[in-house]
């Protein structure tokens, strides 16, 4: 699921350069495939925590119900660890994929703009 998130990352970076230097015509269709790889990108982000999660669950929790405190503590720096390091390119992407989106958006004229030209 690691390789999937990467990949969504990587794909959201390329479209969001896509978005802002593409022609008016297929902009809309490149900004729908750059939200659905972000939102992929997130789902991937929950997947991975969740099978990290999963996979560290058992040693912490002994079946003799023996809790080690300090593996636990360092257990939850772990956690942080890997939430910041996963976590920090999925924002990065989204922002990067918003601002895109926000530039890439067609101007409207405001309203009395051609009355300040005269």
């Amino acid at each position: 699921m690691t390789a999937l998130f990467s990949a969504c990352i990587v794909i959201s970076l390329a479209l969001d350069a896509a978005v802002v230097f593409s022609p008016e015509r297929v902009r809309r269709k490149i900004a729908a495939v750059l939200v659905a790889a972000l939102l992929l990108t997130w789902v991937f982000l929950a997947v991975a925590l969740f099978q990290i999660v999963w996979r560290t669950e058992s040693p912490l929790i002994p079946a003799a119900g023996i809790r080690r405190p300090d593996l636990v503590r360092s257990a939850g720096h772990e956690v942080l660890v890997v939430l910041a390091s996963l976590g920090g390119p999925a924002v990065l992407a989204t922002f990067l994929g918003g601002a895109a989106l926000r530039t890439s958006r067609r101007r409207r004229p405001r309203p009395g703009h051609m009355e300040r030209m005269k």
